[in-house]
């Protein structure tokens, strides 16, 4: 007999957990690993890792997406599964046959200018790890196992962090010894997200085999290739984009400025760690809502929940930014101070990458991943165009501005892209376009006085600058008590009426109880 699937909200509540769960660990490893390897090699590190996870993004063109969809709306199709392992092989076949062809120098030192090319098969197979934990974790999600992959998740990522806390102060922490770390935690954690994909068709009396016969093949070849082939565009031009505006950094600047951009990156994607909980859910959703053609669903769904995770992210992105000279000093000490202004500007990323994943999680749920594909091609135009400005040296008509210009291209352009995404899914379900465009204004604004305005209290307190922890932490908790004021006193900021506040607490005093 098939077990109910938890509601949206325990569900959402145990990613929540797991993510705040992961906070620490997060931010732990971030504060270790700078420091270790210094800011070239920091950067050395990020940069071949990062071409490569935009490669294997680039191998993926969308079936991945399809693939959460497709098993959300059947998720009695374990077969769908045992065809989606053969095209991770493929992946991985694909990406370590070019890591091998940059060992070759003349390739290698073209495509990772400045980087030891033996960098590149470990830094691929870091990456595809990554990709493939996804995939799993989201396959938990489309049957409903999310609460127990969730779980399973926060544990091993604890005494892998404990495992690398080791590493450090023992002295052994060092390129080496953070990949074979990394292929631990990504191995394990794989393993896990596997094992309870396999108890929950166990439980569900599903035959697991994964044999698939001509027919069902070529039926699932068709399937995914009618959804993602729009999307190989899109994906091409994602690649090419995101892979080239590091490679311009790494050429023009060099590895340091590299390490600085990756330091702010990784600020900023710990702002997004309690957002990201959310998405995939809502995608499920949604996805679930246009199999029914439920358009008036769809558009409650992102009504009531864009604003709800645009404010959670603003709530960290601002007090980021203000804070930004602290956290840089915490997580990278004396050696990334040329951090500080990248950090301030990617601290704002976070706010519409949440819009962004919602909004294009529309088109991915609806099938019309042609406007996808168009607007990814009308961002390489002027995104690349905005990075060589910002990037370049005088002598090539650029800035030359580093770590700095490139945070300012990655904010800039998302800020117009993500909107555009919202103005075009207005245009098919009933979401509010300018509602939710004033909403991100006057709400950053707002956290912004209130980050800056805690900070400037705290900085009177005596002896400050000699308690820069007490005071940050001090200043933090000023800033979360007025944001809460002005939450209840406002709950539109939070997308809710105050009817649905008068409900939400009432829910929770009746758990009390």
């Amino acid at each position: 007999m098939q077990k109910k699937t938890p509601p949206l909200a325990s569900r959402y509540l145990f990613k929540l957990i797991a993510n705040i769960a992961s906070v620490p660990v997060y931010l732990i490893m971030e504060a270790l690993l700078p420091r270790a390897l210094g800011p070239a090699m920091y950067g050395n590190y990020s940069f071949a890792t990062t071409v490569f996870l935009q490669m294997t993004g680039f191998l993926d063109m969308g079936t991945s997406t399809c693939f959460y969809n497709a098993l959300s709306r059947r998720q009695h199709e374990f077969s769908l599964i045992a065809f989606y392992m053969r095209v991770s092989l493929l992946i991985l076949a694909i990406t370590m046959l070019v890591a091998g062809c940059l060992l070759y120098a003349p390739i290698g030192s073209l495509f990772l200018p400045q980087v030891p090319l033996w960098l590149a098969p470990l830094a691929a197979f870091c990456a595809f790890l990554t990709w493939f934990g996804r995939v799993l974790r989201s396959m938990n999600d489309a049957t409903g196992a999310t609460i127990q992959s969730e779980l399973l998740r926060t544990a091993i990522s604890l005494l892998c962090v404990g495992l690398l806390v080791f590493l450090f102060l023992s002295g052994l922490l060092n390129i080496i010894t953070l990949f074979l770390q990394q292929y631990l935690m990504l191995a394990a954690t794989a393993l896990g997200f596997w094992y309870v994909t396999w108890r929950t068709y166990r439980t569900r009396d599903i035959t697991l085999s994964f044999s698939l016969s001509p027919k069902t093949l070529r039926n699932y070849l068709h399937e995914f290739f009618t959804y993602s082939h729009p999307l190989f565009v899109q994906s091409l031009l994602s690649f090419l984009m995101l892979s080239l505006e590091r490679w311009l950094l790494q050429w023009f600047n060099g590895s340091s400025e590299q390490g600085y951009f990756a330091l702010s990156q990784k600020v900023s994607m710990a702002c997004f760690l309690f957002v990201s909980a959310m998405t995939p859910l809502i995608m499920r959703e949604l996805s679930i809502a246009w199999g029914s053609r439920d358009t008036q669903a769809m558009g409650r769904m992102i009504n009531r929940f864009a604003p709800l995770l645009y404010i959670i992210a603003a709530y960290f992105s601002c007090f980021t930014l203000v804070e930004a000279q602290t956290l840089v000093g915490l997580f990278g000490g004396s050696e990334f101070t040329q951090a500080i202004v990248p950090v301030q500007i990617m601290a704002l990323y976070p706010l519409h990458q949440a819009y962004g994943q919602l909004a294009s999680s529309v088109f991915h749920a609806t099938g019309r991943t042609r406007v996808l594909r168009n607007m990814t091609a009308l961002e390489c135009l002027y995104g690349l165009l905005l990075t060589w400005l910002l990037l370049a040296p005088n002598e090539l008509w650029g800035l030359g501005q580093g770590a700095t210009g490139l945070a300012i291209k990655t904010v800039g352009v998302q800020f117009i892209t993500v909107n555009c995404y919202l103005w075009l899914a207005a245009r098919f379900i009933p979401l509010t376009f300018w509602r939710n465009l004033a909403h991100q204004i006057i709400s950053l604004a707002l956290l912004l006085l209130i980050a800056f305005a805690a900070r400037e209290v705290t900085l009177i307190f005596p002896h400050s600058d000699s308690f820069t922890l007490l005071r940050f932490l001090a200043s933090g908790l000023l800033y979360t008590l007025v944001t809460l004021f002005f939450c209840l006193i406002f709950p539109q900021l939070m997308g809710m009426q105050r009817k649905d506040l008068k409900e939400l607490l009432s829910r929770f005093l009746q758990t009390r109880h």
